[in-house]
C-alpha cells in the first residue's frame, strides 16, 4: 500500500507525457530525418557539432568558426539543454535524441507539476491533477509561437525556453518550501541554477519572485539569510557560464525590440480560457467559505500567493520590458503558467472539499468529479489544438523529406570545402521555407563542411551587421532582422566588395531578381545550378584570412564602436578610404606594401602564421572577441567591420581562444559550488535529519505587508503601461494624422526619451522633425533634423538631409547646409532623397 502513491504519480507523470507525445506523434520523433522548421532547421548544426565534436572533448564553451566569420557558441546562449541532447545522443543517436531532447521539459512539465504538488505541498489528489491539467493547457495552446513555452514556440526552435519555464517552475515550488522548513534551499538553489543554464527570462522571475518570501514571513532575518545562502550558491554554480557572459555582455548585439498587441486576446489564449474561468470561480468559494478555506493548509496558501506573485512580477517584466531594454513577451508565458497552475489546484481543492464526505461514496464521487471535469478540458484542447500536430510532421520528417532538398543537395558538390574554406553567402528568400524553414540554409555547414557567413546567433557575433548588410545585397527579399542596423538593397556590385573583405567568394541565389541581378553585373560566374537554385563564383577574389593591411588606417575612439564600424562598412565612400581600428594608439600606420602571410595551422581554438612583416598591421578575418588573445608577442585590436587586428612583434603570429580571469574564477567557484553541494548532502543531512520538518516561520498571512506589495506591483503596471514608448509613438502618429500638431511633437519627443534602441529613437526623432515641420515650427524641425544627422546613421538618414537641406535652402541658409548635401550625395547616391535633391 505505501507503494500505491508512488505508483500513481508515476502512472500520472506518464499519462501527461504520453499525451504530449500524442500530439507530437512518437513516429515522427522517432524518424532519423534531421529535424527542421523555424529556428530549429539552424539550431541542429550547432547542436550536432557540440554532440559530435565539441562537448566531450572538453569544449563546453567553444569557438564556431562555421557562421558569422566565427562566434562562442554557448557565451551567451544557454547550455544545459545542449549538454543533455548530446548526452541523449550517445544512445539514441543524433537526430532522435535532438528531437526527444527538445520536447524532454515540455513532457515532465505537467508530470512534474502533479507530483511535487503531492509531495512538497501535500495538495489533496484532484488539487494536485488539475494544476497538471493547467500547465498540460499551457503547452498546447496555440495563440502564439514565439513567446515561449508552449509545444508552437518548442517546435519554432524556443526548446530552450521550454526548459527554462520547467526549471522556474520547480526552482519556485522549492523557495515556497523552503521557507517553511530548516533546510531545502540547497534544493532551491540548484533549481534556480539550472533555470540559468536554461533561459535568462525565467532566471529574472524566479530571482526576482523570491522577495515575496519575505512579505510571507514574520522572520525577516531568517528568511533573508536563506535567500542570501540560496542566491550566493545559485551564483556560484553558474559562475562559469554566467560570470563571463556578464563581462563580455557589452560585446554582443542586443535583441530588445518590444512586442506590440494585435488585440487582448492575445493575453487569453483560447486553450487556458476554462482553466482561467474555473480557477476565477472557485477563488471567491475559497475564500468565502469557511470549509473550504479551512481545508487549504498555510504552506498551500503560500505556494500559491508565492505563484501569484510571480506571475504579477512576470507581468509587470512584459510591461516593463521595453524600458528596461528587454524583449518583453519573454515574461509573459510565466504568467500564464503561473496562473494556470494555481487556477488548477483551487479547482482540485474545491473539490476535494465539497464533495467530501465519508465512505467510499464520496470517495467514488471526487474521483467521477475529477475525471469528468478532466476529461472536459482535455475534450476543450483538443478542439482547440490544430497546429501543432501539422508543424511536428513538418519538422520531424526532416530536411530529406521537404519538396527542394533534392534540388539543393544536388549542388552541394560545387559548394563543398572544409571549415577554413573561404566563406559562403546565400541569399535570404521567404521561399525558402519549402525547405523545411526560411532558416535552413544556416545549416548547410554541416552538409557542406565550409563555413557561412549567416547564422542563428545573431546577438552573440559582433560581424553580424555587416553579414546581414551583404545579405541585403545579394537578396530580392532581405530578412533584415536588426533594428539598430538598417538594412540595403540588391546591390551586386557592392556585395562583391564586401564578399571580398569578409573573405566570402561563393554565392548561392534562388531568385531569378538575384540571379539576374549578379549575372548582369559581370562580376560573378556561375558554377552550378540546380533550379532554382544557383552557385556562384567571385571572379577577382583576392582575399586571404590573414593579410597585411596596405589601405590607410584611421583610429577610431572605442566609444560606440560597432555603430560607427557598421556606419563605415554601409558607405561606399568610407569603405574604400580607410580601415577602421579601435583601440590602438595614434599612430598606428598601414604596411607600405603588401607581402605573403604563411599559414602554419588552423584549429577551432588555435590560428598559427608566419610573417615577414614584422610591426606592421595584420588584419585577421575572424571575428574579435575578448576571449581570444595573442600567445606571440605583439598587439591585437578590434578593425571593422568586426574583425582583429594583429601588429607582431615576432615572425609568428599565434591567437589562442580561452578564457578570461573573470571566467576562470568562475569555473572555480562552479567547481567548489558543487563540492559544496556534494558535501552537504554527505554530512549535512546526517547532521540535521529533521532539516525537512515543518516548522512556523513565524506568522501567516500579512495583509498590510500583501497589501503594500500588490499596491506597489499595480501602480508600478498602471505606470510602465501608460508610459510605454510605443503606446506614446502610435498615440503620437495618430494626432499627427490629426494634425494636432503641438500634442504630436510633445508625444514623439517623450516617446524619442524613452525609447532605448538607437534605431527607435531615431524614428522617433525624425518624426519629431516632421511634426515641427507640420506645425511650421521651421527652426524647431531644423534642430532637430541637425541633431539626427548629427547623432544616428540609420535608415532616417537620407530622408531626414534631403529634409534638412530642403528647409535650410528656403531659409537662405544654402551654404550652411551644402556639406549635408554632399553628404546625402556621396554617401547614398542610388537613394530617392538624393537623386530628387539633385533634381531640383
Amino acid at each position: 500500500m505505501r507503494r500505491l502513491p508512488l505508483l500513481a504519480d508515476m502512472a500520472l507523470m506518464l499519462l501527461f507525457a504520453g499525451l504530449t507525445i500524442s500530439v507530437l506523434g512518437v513516429r515522427f520523433l522517432n524518424s532519423p530525418n534531421m529535424p527542421t522548421g523555424g529556428d530549429t532547421a539552424s539550431h541542429v548544426l550547432y547542436a550536432w557539432h557540440y554532440a559530435k565534436e565539441l562537448l566531450f572533448s572538453g569544449n563546453i564553451l567553444p569557438w564556431m568558426p562555421e557562421v558569422f566569420g566565427g562566434f562562442p557558441f554557448l557565451s551567451y546562449y544557454f547550455p544545459l539543454p545542449f549538454i543533455i541532447i548530446a548526452v541523449l545522443a550517445k544512445g539514441l543517436g543524433f537526430s532522435v535524441a535532438f528531437k526527444w531532447g527538445a520536447f524532454a521539459a515540455a513532457m515532465l512539465l505537467p508530470g512534474l507539476v502533479q507530483v511535487l504538488g503531492r509531495r512538497w505541498f501535500s495538495l489533496p489528489w484532484p488539487a494536485s491533477i488539475f494544476g497538471a491539467v493547467g500547465a498540460f493547457a499551457f503547452l498546447l495552446h496555440e495563440q502564439n509561437s514565439i513567446w515561449g513555452g508552449n509545444l508552437l514556440s518548442t517546435l519554432s526552435g524556443e526548446f530552450t525556453y521550454s526548459y527554462g519555464v520547467l526549471f522556474a517552475v520547480l526552482a519556485c515550488f522549492a523557495w515556497s518550501r523552503a521557507s517553511e522548513t530548516r533546510g531545502g534551499w540547497i534544493v532551491a538553489a540548484l533549481l534556480e541554477a539550472a533555470t540559468g543554464y536554461c533561459h535568462g527570462f525565467p532566471l529574472l522571475v524566479v530571482g526576482f519572485s523570491t522577495v515575496v518570501l519575505l512579505v510571507e514571513n514574520s522572520n525577516f532575518r531568517r528568511t533573508a539569510w536563506l535567500l542570501v545562502r540560496g542566491h550566493l550558491l545559485a551564483f556560484c554554480l553558474l559562475g562559469g557560464w554566467l560570470w563571463p557572459m556578464l563581462e563580455m555582455h557589452g560585446y554582443t548585439i542586443a535583441n530588445d525590440a518590444s512586442w506590440a498587441l494585435s488585440s487582448w486576446g492575445d493575453l487569453f489564449p483560447l486553450g487556458l480560457r476554462p482553466v482561467f474561468v474555473a480557477g476565477g470561480v472557485c477563488l471567491p468559494v475559497c475564500l468565502l467559505s469557511e470549509r473550504v478555506h479551512a481545508a487549504i493548509t498555510s504552506q498551500q496558501a503560500r505556494a500559491m500567493r508565492y505563484l501569484m506573485a510571480a506571475a504579477a512580477l512576470a507581468c509587470l517584466g512584459y510591461l516593463a520590458g521595453e524600458q528596461l531594454g528587454l524583449a518583453n513577451i519573454r515574461f509573459f508565458p510565466m504568467v500564464w503558467l503561473f496562473a494556470a497552475i494555481v487556477c488548477g489546484w483551487l479547482v482540485g481543492i474545491v473539490i476535494s472539499v465539497l464533495a467530501a464526505g465519508n465512505g467510499r461514496g464520496s470517495l467514488l464521487s471526487r474521483t467521477m468529479l475529477t475525471l469528468a471535469l478532466c476529461l472536459g478540458v482535455l475534450g476543450w484542447l483538443a478542439q482547440t489544438v490544430r497546429k501543432a500536430p501539422d508543424w511536428s510532421l513538418w519538422n520531424h520528417a526532416g530536411f530529406e523529406s521537404k519538396p527542394q532538398w533534392h534540388n539543393l543537395s544536388k549542388i552541394f558538390p560545387a559548394m563543398h570545402g572544409t571549415l577554413w574554406s573561404p566563406r559562403l553567402v546565400f541569399e535570404h528568400d521567404p521561399t525558402n521555407n519549402d525547405l523545411g524553414s526560411t532558416r535552413a540554409l544556416e545549416a548547410l555547414p554541416l552538409f557542406i563542411g565550409r563555413p557561412v557567413l549567416e547564422g542563428l546567433y545573431m546577438e552573440s557575433a559582433l560581424l553580424c551587421p555587416a553579414v546581414y548588410l551583404l545579405q541585403s545585397e545579394v537578396s530580392a527579399q532581405p530578412s533584415s532582422p536588426l533594428v539598430r542596423f538598417p538594412s540595403g538593397r540588391l546591390d551586386p556590385p557592392r556585395a562583391a566588395e564586401h564578399m571580398n573583405f569578409l573573405h566570402a567568394d561563393t554565392l548561392l541565389l534562388r531568385s531569378e531578381q538575384a540571379k539576374n541581378a549578379v549575372e548582369a553585373s559581370g562580376l560573378f560566374e556561375k558554377t552550378a545550378e540546380s533550379p532554382p537554385f544557383a552557385v556562384y563564383r567571385l571572379r577577382n577574389f583576392t582575399s586571404h584570412l590573414a593579410q597585411v593591411v596596405t589601405q590607410p588606417i584611421r583610429v577610431r575612439p572605442q566609444k560606440e564602436w560597432l555603430e560607427d564600424s557598421f556606419a563605415w562598412f554601409r558607405t561606399h565612400n568610407r569603405f574604400q578610404s580607410y580601415l577602421p581600428v579601435y583601440g590602438a594608439p595614434a599612430g598606428l600606420q598601414a604596411a607600405p606594401a603588401a607581402t605573403v602571410v604563411r599559414t602554419l595551422s588552423l584549429e577551432r581554438h588555435r590560428m598559427h602564421f608566419a610573417t615577414d612583416s614584422v610591426g606592421s598591421p595584420h588584419l585577421i578575418k575572424v571575428t574579435w572577441h575578448p576571449r581570444w588573445r595573442l600567445g606571440s608577442a605583439g598587439s591585437l585590436y578590434k578593425a571593422g567591420p568586426g574583425f582583429m587586428l594583429v601588429v607582431p612583434r615576432e615572425h609568428d603570429i599565434i591567437l589562442e581562444y580561452g578564457h578570461t580571469p573573470i571566467g576562470i574564477a568562475g569555473m572555480a567557484a562552479t567547481t567548489l559550488s558543487a563540492a559544496f553541494v556534494i558535501f552537504w548532502q554527505g554530512w549535512g543531512k546526517r547532521q540535521q535529519a529533521d532539516a525537512s520538518a515543518p516548522v512556523v516561520a513565524g506568522g501567516g498571512f500579512h495583509p498590510i505587508r500583501q497589501a503594500i506589495f500588490w499596491g506597489t506591483v499595480i501602480v508600478a503596471g498602471f505606470w510602465f503601461a501608460t508610459q510605454s514608448p510605443e503606446q506614446l509613438y502610435r498615440r503620437a502618429h495618430a494626432k499627427l494624422l490629426a494634425k494636432q500638431y503641438d500634442a504630436a511633437t510633445s508625444l514623439f519627443l517623450r516617446s524619442f526619451n524613452g525609447r532605448r534602441i538607437p534605431a527607435r529613437k531615431e524614428e522617433a526623432l525624425f518624426w519629431l522633425a516632421k511634426s515641427y515641420e507640420q506645425a511650421d515650427q521651421k527652426n524647431a524641425a531644423m534642430k532637430r533634423y541637425r541633431q539626427l544627422t548629427g547623432v544616428y546613421d540609420g535608415q532616417w538618414v537620407p530622408e531626414n538631409l534631403y529634409a534638412y537641406v530642403r528647409l535650410g535652402r528656403e531659409a537662405g541658409q544654402a551654404v550652411q547646409v551644402e556639406p549635408y548635401a554632399r553628404r546625402l550625395i556621396d554617401e547614398y547616391p542610388d537613394s530617392s532623397w538624393a537623386k530628387k535633391l539633385i533634381w531640383k
